[in-house]
């Protein structure tokens, strides 16, 4: 006796098999949403590769560290463009700078979309100028912060000023200035009311001197190069600014998941976003991206976008979780894994076509056309958007799975499956003698002909009928009874 089952899902009638049961997965299964990926059955493998990522990304962090930007960090910025026919390198720029003694430096050449001119760019950092030492000596002698010395430069003189100054002493100032050693004449000191100001001849500067020497290599002037410059202080208000929004978007991400679905898929959520972040620090300590405020724009980007995936899973899982209960025909584990594979070709989709502008601005801009502005912005949002699907069905999921299967109610329903379970598997003996019982040959009916007319002659009974399954039955028996009186035929009244 044998017995075959067909496909569960009416879709795939006709089909040579059930994907991913008894035959691999095709093109045309993803095109139709025909799916069967065992994802959480996995899931362990999938633990395995998130603490890799987790672990791996903070050793990565640990070792090399982020390349700040001047904007985090603070520092002095250089970018000028080179005349048309001359033939500029990094090599060469770093050998101009080198002679400038500035520390340490970062330089790169590219190409300008505008004019098609090739750009130097060289970003350092906090750079000890003598315009700032001296800036700071005044500060310190009239009982001030260097940020309230305004420094002004004219002709070849250049003038330090500070106001609201309680009791100057002039004689301190002028003091403190010479023990720079930075001045080779002695300064002015003006004190008039509550402001010092002091006026010195031009002092040569490191920021002029790096400016001079790139104009010179780049085969253009002075003013011509632009100097950007950006205080230890404002970069660390900018870190800080860029952690406060970081933080309210997990709070705000926390309480509207817990609010539109429950607190458990709002905490696995929240730990795949994190999942995220990491691989996205990883890859710029690795790649040594300099880390910008654009950067942390695409970090918040990639985010909503993780997010937005997360909650296209959760919503589906929790359409299939409403009938779990009532039916008790599958566990949580078995639900949600279906619910991944409705939603796989939609999260693949939405990905694809996400991550190909990205991408030509990656490797497009970039690579062709010499963007490297938009480099750092990119990379994040590449990284990001990969990490962020590959998170929503390979952490959340499985997380929420986990945590939800350790209820009393859907742990019964696992105790249920491995009951019925048992019970096949002490059936399945019975079964099978009754198979091997069923399947006896059986000798084959006679000719109907023959065997009567025998049976007329001999006088003996009519053999047994053989019905449709070849199984013997008993002989057919003729109704007894009378006939019944036809039906008689009334006439028709006459008038």
């Amino acid at each position: 006796m044998t017995s075959s089952i067909g496909p569960q899902n009416p879709h795939m009638e006709g089909l040579p098999g059930t994907p991913g049961v008894d035959r691999r997965h095709r093109p045309s299964d993803f095109f139709h949403e025909r799916t069967n990926f065992r994802f959480v059955e996995h899931s362990k493998r999938f633990l395995v590769m998130f603490l890799v990522v987790v672990l791996g990304g903070g050793l990565a962090l640990a070792v090399r560290g982020l390349n700040l930007g001047i904007d985090f960090e603070g520092g002095v910025s250089w970018q000028v463009d080179a005349a048309k026919g001359a033939t500029v390198s990094v090599n060469g720029a770093r050998a101009v700078i080198d002679k400038l003694g500035i520390g340490d430096y970062k330089a790169t050449i590219s190409t300008n979309p505008s004019n098609g001119k090739r750009t130097i760019r060289v970003q350092a950092r906090i750079v000890d100028d003598a315009s700032d030492r001296i800036r700071a000596a005044v500060a310190q002698a009239t009982g001030k912060k260097s940020a309230d010395v305004s420094d002004t430069q004219l002709g070849g003189t250049e003038t330090f000023t500070v106001v609201k100054v309680a009791a100057p002493d002039k004689n301190k100032v002028a003091a403190a200035v010479v023990a720079t050693k930075l001045t080779k004449t002695a300064p002015t000191v003006t004190v008039t009311k509550n402001q010092v100001t002091v006026v010195l001849d031009k002092i040569p500067s490191i920021r002029d001197n790096v400016a001079a020497g790139l104009a010179t290599y780049a085969h253009s002037k002075s003013p011509d190069v632009s100097i950007s410059t950006v205080g230890p202080t404002w970069g660390s208000q900018v870190s800080h600014k860029a952690l406060v929004a970081m933080l309210v978007f997990f709070f705000v991400l926390a309480v509207y998941l817990a609010v539109r679905f429950e607190w458990k898929m709002s905490a696995a959520a929240i730990v795949a976003v994190i999942h995220d972040i990491i691989f996205t620090v990883a890859i710029y300590s690795l790649t040594q991206f300099t880390v910008s405020p654009a950067t942390v724009t695409a970090f918040l980007t990639i985010l909503g976008f993780s997010l937005y995936d997360t909650v296209v899973v959760f919503d589906k899982i929790r359409e299939n979780q409403t009938t779990l209960l009532t039916t008790g025909r599958s566990t949580y584990g078995e639900m949600a894994n279906r619910s991944l594979n409705e939603v796989l070709m939609r999260s693949l989709s939405t990905s694809f076509v996400a991550i190909m502008p990205v991408l030509s601005l990656l490797i497009v801009g970039s690579g062709f056309f010499g963007a490297t502005a938009l480099e750092d912005f990119a990379l994040a949002l590449f990284a990001g958007l990969f990490i962020g699907t590959y998170s929503s069905i390979f952490v959340a999921a499985p997380l929420l799975v986990w945590w939800k299967e350790r209820e009393p109610s859907y742990r019964a329903l696992i105790e249920r499956k491995a009951a019925r379970a048992a019970a096949a598997s002490r059936a399945a003996p019975k079964l099978a003698a009754v198979s091997g019982v069923n399947s006896v040959s059986l000798p084959t009916a006679p000719t109907p002909s023959a065997t009567t007319a025998e049976a007329t002659v001999l006088g003996a009974a009519p053999p047994l009928d053989w019905d449709a399954s070849g199984v013997p039955g008993p002989p057919a028996v003729k109704r007894s009874g009378a006939e019944p009186r036809p039906r008689q035929q009334r006439g028709r009244k006459r008038k």
